[in-house]
C-alpha cells in the first residue's frame, strides 16, 4: 500500500511566514523601545517615579517653652499625629464593593456544600469587610459613638478632605496606620501641654487645632513662640509613609522660649486659696494678683471661674476672661490710702492731722455720705481704719479737683497697664473738669470711677517702694527699666505706716495678720451699680495688702466677686491674703519684721487708733 505525500497549500505557507514576520517584527520594536527607553529616555523614567514617591512635605515648627522666673516650664510642645483622608474616594470605593459583597452574599446563601464555604470564605475576605472592620477599630481607637464616623465620613461625601484625628499621640496614630487604610495619610506635628492646668489657665492661654495661640501670653507673643515652618522633600512608599528624606528646601526655625516672671510656686498657692475661698463663699467669681514693688514684676495671677487648657473637650469660652486684667469695677475703699496719699502730696494736710467726721454723715444736696456711726476727730490711721467714708470725703474735698486727678492718673489709673496681657482695660477715670462737689467726694472713697484689679495693684506698688513707681510687667526682667516718681518717699512711708492700723485687732483688715510680719493694707467692699441703682445685695469685695511693711516688698490683691456668705472685704479676701502673702514670703526667703521694732510700732498705733 502505498504512502500519500501531504504537500502544505500555499496560501498556509504564506499565512504562517506573515504571523511569524508579525511577531518578530512586534519582538522587534519592543526590544528596540526598551533599549531606547534604557539609554535614551532614562531621566525621563525616573522622573516619573520620583514624582511618584517623593514629595515635598512642611515640617513643622517647633513652638517656643513658656517658662517662669525659675526655668521651669508652664507650656511646653509634644509630638503629636493628624490622620486625613478623602471621603469621596474612600466612599466610592466602598459602594463598588458593596455591589461585589452583594453578589458573594447572595452566593454564599443559595449554595450548599464546598461551594458555600468557599463563598462565604470569600465573604470574609472582601476589601469593603476589611474597610468596615477598620472603621469600626478607627472608633473604638477614638472613643467615637458605635457608626459615628461612618456618618461623618458619609455627610462629607462632597469634600475631598476630612480630618480622621487631629493632634493624636504618636502611638494612637500608629495604632491607626497599622489598619492599612488606603488613602489615609499622617501629618506630624506638635500639640501644646500645660503642666499647671486651670492654675494657670488664665495667664498662659493656650492654642488652637492649628498650633496658633489665642489666648493670654500664647497669643500675646506667638510671633515669637511660634517659629517658623520648613519644608522638605522625602520619598514615600505606597502606604505614604516617609521612608527618607532627601533634601531641605527651607531650614525649619523653631521658635523661642519666652520666660515669664510669674513663680509657679506661688501661682499654685495663689490659685488654691482663692478657690477655697470662692467656694467657701459661694462666690460668683475671684480674682487674686502678686506683684514684686521693686520691680514691677507679676509673680501670680490667678482668676475664678478658670478653665484647664489641656482639656479641649470640656472648655467653656465664657471661662477664658482673665477677670483681673479686663474687667473694671468700682473699687470701694481700697482707694482710700491713695486719696490720702494724693491730700499729703498736695500739701493741704499733714500725716498728724485729725479730721472731724462728725455728725457721722455729710449732706450733698439730695445724696448723703455716712459712717456706720459717728467716729468725731479721728486721725488718719483710724479714718483707714475705721473707713471713714465722711472722713475720706472731708481729705478729698480740701484738695483742688485737678490736683486729685492727676496724682491718681500718675499712678496708673485711667490708663492701660501694658503689663504684656491681651485686652487689658484703661479703667475709668473721667476728667477733673467734669468733676462735681459729689463726684469728688466719692472719689475719695472709690466710687464714681473705676479699676481693673491689676492696676489698682499696680498704683499700689508705689507706696510700697518709696513712692517710685515700676512699670508693670509679666515677662522675668533682666535689668530694671526706669521708675517713675509718683510721689515722695515720706508721703509713701506715712501711708504705709497709717495703713497698718487698718491689720490691727480694731482694724477692718484684723484677719489678714502674719505672724512675725507687719502688714499694710485695706479692706474695700463696693456694691454694684445694676440698672441705674446701686445693688444692696450684690458687691465686690476686696482686701490690698503690702508687706514687710519695714521693708516693703511684696504687694497682695484678692478680690471676690459677690459672696454670698460674707458682706466685708475684712472678712471675705482677708483671709485668703493672709494665706498667699504668708506663703510667698516664706517662698521668697523674705525674713521678718525686726521684732523689737515691730513691738513698738504696736503701741504707737494703738495709740493712735483707739483716739
Amino acid at each position: 500500500m502505498s504512502k500519500r505525500k501531504t504537500v502544505a497549500s500555499p496560501v498556509f505557507e504564506g499565512r504562517r511566514r506573515f504571523l511569524m514576520l508579525a511577531l518578530l517584527t512586534i519582538i522587534g520594536v519592543l526590544m528596540l523601545r526598551a533599549v531606547w527607553l534604557e539609554i535614551f529616555d532614562q531621566s525621563m523614567l525616573q522622573e516619573r517615579a520620583e514624582q511618584r514617591q517623593t514629595k515635598v512635605v512642611t515640617v513643622p515648627a517647633y513652638r517656643g517653652m513658656i517658662l517662669d522666673r525659675n526655668g521651669d516650664p508652664m507650656a511646653v510642645s509634644t509630638p503629636v499625629e493628624t490622620l486625613s483622608c478623602n471621603p469621596k474616594i474612600l466612599l466610592d470605593t466602598r459602594t463598588v464593593w458593596r455591589d461585589d459583597y452583594n453578589l458573594a452574599l447572595r452566593t454564599a446563601e443559595t449554595t450548599q456544600g464546598d461551594a458555600r464555604l468557599d463563598a462565604e470564605r470569600v465573604l470574609a475576605n472582601m476589601p469593603f469587610v476589611k474597610l468596615e472592620e477598620a472603621l469600626r477599630k478607627v472608633e473604638e481607637v477614638l472613643e467615637y459613638p458605635p457608626g459615628q464616623l461612618l456618618q461623618n465620613l458619609e455627610e462629607s461625601r462632597d469634600k475631598n478632605f476630612y480630618y480622621l484625628g487631629r493632634q493624636l499621640p504618636p502611638e494612637l496614630a500608629q495604632e491607626i496606620l497599622a489598619l492599612n487604610i488606603k488613602k489615609l495619610e499622617s501629618t506630624s506635628g506638635y500639640r501644646r501641654f500645660y503642666p499647671l492646668g486651670e492654675t494657670s489657665g488664665h495667664v498662659i492661654g493656650m492654642t488652637d487645632s492649628d498650633g496658633k495661640g489665642i489666648e493670654g501670653i500664647e497669643k500675646v507673643a506667638d510671633g515669637v513662640l511660634a517659629g517658623q515652618s520648613g519644608r522638605m522633600r522625602v520619598v514615600k512608599d505606597g502606604k505614604n509613609r516617609i521612608i527618607e528624606g532627601i533634601e531641605s528646601l527651607t531650614d525649619m526655625v523653631p521658635g523661642q522660649t519666652v520666660k515669664l516672671s510669674i513663680d509657679r510656686r506661688i501661682q499654685y498657692t495663689a490659685y488654691k486659696q482663692l478657690k477655697e475661698q470662692v467656694v467657701r463663699l459661694d462666690a460668683k467669681a475671684g480674682s487674686i494678683l502678686v506683684m514684686d514693688a521693686q520691680t514691677g514684676e507679676i509673680l501670680a495671677m490667678a482668676n475664678l471661674p478658670s478653665f484647664n487648657p489641656n482639656n479641649r473637650k470640656q472648655l467653656d469660652a465664657q471661662t477664658y476672661r482673665n477677670r483681673a486684667v479686663t474687667d473694671k469695677s468700682e473699687p470701694g475703699s481700697t482707694l482710700k490710702p491713695l486719696t490720702v496719699a494724693a491730700a499729703l502730696e498736695s500739701r493741704v494736710i499733714s500725716p498728724d492731722v485729725e479730721i472731724d467726721t462728725s455728725p457721722g454723715h455729710i449732706n450733698f444736696g439730695k445724696y448723703t455720705v455716712r459712717d456706720p456711726s459717728n467716729y468725731g476727730p479721728i486721725s488718719l490711721a483710724t479714718l483707714l481704719a475705721k473707713s471713714s467714708n465722711v472722713g475720706a470725703s472731708r481729705v478729698a474735698l480740701l484738695m483742688n479737683p485737678r490736683d486729685h486727678w492727676m496724682f491718681l492718673s500718675r499712678v496708673g489709673l485711667g490708663r492701660v497697664p501694658a503689663a504684656g496681657f491681651p485686652s487689658e482695660s484703661s479703667g475709668q477715670l473721667s476728667s477733673y473738669t467734669e468733676w462735681g462737689k459729689v463726684d469728688h467726694a466719692s472719689h475719695s472713697y472709690g466710687y464714681g470711677l473705676a479699676t481693673s484689679l491689676l492696676q489698682l495693684t499696680h498704683a499700689y506698688t508705689a507706696l510700697a517702694n518709696n513712692g517710685q513707681l515700676m512699670p508693670a510687667t509679666i515677662y522675668k526682667l533682666d535689668k530694671l527699666p526706669l521708675a517713675q516718681s509718683v510721689m515722695s518717699p515720706t508721703t509713701a512711708q506715712a501711708v504705709i505706716h497709717m495703713m497698718e492700723a487698718v491689720v490691727q485687732t480694731d482694724g477692718t483688715g484684723k484677719r489678714a495678720m502674719i505672724d512675725g510680719y507687719r502688714v499694710a493694707g485695706k479692706t474695700g467692699t463696693a456694691y454694684k451699680f445694676i440698672n441705674n441703682a446701686y445693688s444692696n445685695t450684690r458687691y465686690m469685695t476686696s482686701f490690698i495688702g503690702i508687706a514687710p511693711a519695714t521693708r516693703p516688698r511684696l504687694v497682695v490683691a484678692v478680690q471676690i466677686d459677690e459672696p454670698k456668705k460674707d458682706d466685708s472685704g475684712g472678712r471675705a479676701a482677708a483671709p485668703a491674703f493672709s494665706k498667699v502673702m504668708s506663703e510667698a514670703l516664706r517662698l521668697l526667703d523674705i525674713p521678718p519684721d525686726d521684732l523689737p521694732a515691730l513691738k513698738q510700732a504696736d503701741t504707737t498705733t494703738k495709740k493712735e487708733g483707739n483716739t
